[in-house]
């Protein structure tokens, strides 16, 4: 017979308080901690405890409101990526919605032709068709009544999300990407739909409240030869924000950014994003 394996035992906020002493983390106002774990989960918390100690002893430095304060920078970490890459999801949608259109028509999406594999095309339309019949929005209840349903590009990609949007590049005809990749990025097509499905997994990343200081991220971004970065930790992601934002919005970002590491410099390490002595010379 199959060993039975025991859960862990519900453990009430003092007594988690209590195990992170036990293990060496110095614990400033109990009061302070007891309150915090209330709003913040306990295996959330610890999770930005990882940096702090080794195999689960807490280093002599290591202090309950050093993990609060690295929690609250990726907080506002992930609110500004989640800034970046509605900036670039809205403008590729409005970018591609222009180009398919012109190209095929405003329902050319709806034809197989035009796309790579059809099979893909076809769970494509299955999950429109899904979110046009139960959508709410104006546009859609507008189409509905007086065109029957038949929403082309330009209105129905406003219910695409960020992974559909790259799934229907990914799978629109190789000259077609590499049209748009060319004229609104300068980079492959190649780089630009492995770019997306990054951003993708970022942008679902910092929805979900997730975390993404000290992550290593399940993908490998599809970087330059001349760029030396570590393709799986967030400076790459930060790296292809910069190469998809347009200067203006590029600058507000990396000052936002700079201004952020300067705020929580006395709690965080540069190296568990990624970063390098030399990151400056590749972002800046």
């Amino acid at each position: 017979m199959s060993e039975v394996i025991t859960p862990k035992v519900f453990k009430t906020h003092a007594e988690q308080l209590a195990i992170l002493k036990e293990r060496g983390l110095h614990v400033e106002d109990d009061d302070f901690a007891l309150e915090t774990l209330k709003k913040i989960n306990y295996y959330r918390l610890t999770g930005y405890m990882l940096t702090l100690k080794k195999d689960n002893i807490f280093d002599e430095t290591a202090t309950f409101n050093k993990a609060v304060r690295i929690h609250d920078f990726d907080t506002k970490l992930r609110r500004l990526l989640l800034e970046a890459t509605e900036y670039i999801e809205v403008t590729f949608r409005a970018q591609l919605a222009y180009e398919f259109s012109q190209k095929y028509g405003g329902l050319g999406y709806k034809k197989s032709e035009n796309f790579f594999f059809e099979d893909q095309h076809q769970r494509f339309i299955e999950i429109i068709e899904k979110k046009i019949s139960q959508s709410h929005e104006l546009f859609v209840i507008h189409h509905r009544n007086k065109y029957e349903n038949q929403l082309p590009l330009w209105a129905v990609i406003e219910l695409f999300t960020m992974d559909v949007l790259s799934k229907f590049y990914q799978n629109m005809r190789n000259e077609d990407k590499k049209e748009i990749a060319k004229k609104f990025y300068g980079v492959s097509q190649a780089h630009l739909s492995n770019w997306l499905h990054a951003l993708t997994i970022v942008r679902n990343t910092c929805a979900h409240y997730s975390r993404v200081y000290n992550k290593k991220f399940s993908f490998s971004i599809k970087l330059f030869k001349n760029v030396k970065i570590n393709n799986e930790r967030l400076i790459s992601v930060i790296y292809i924000i910069k190469r998809l934002l347009p200067e203006t919005e590029w600058k507000r970002f990396i000052n936002y950014f700079d201004l952020l590491i300067d705020e929580y410099s006395d709690v965080i390490e540069l190296h568990h994003l990624g970063f390098k002595d030399n990151w400056t010379s590749v972002l800046k």
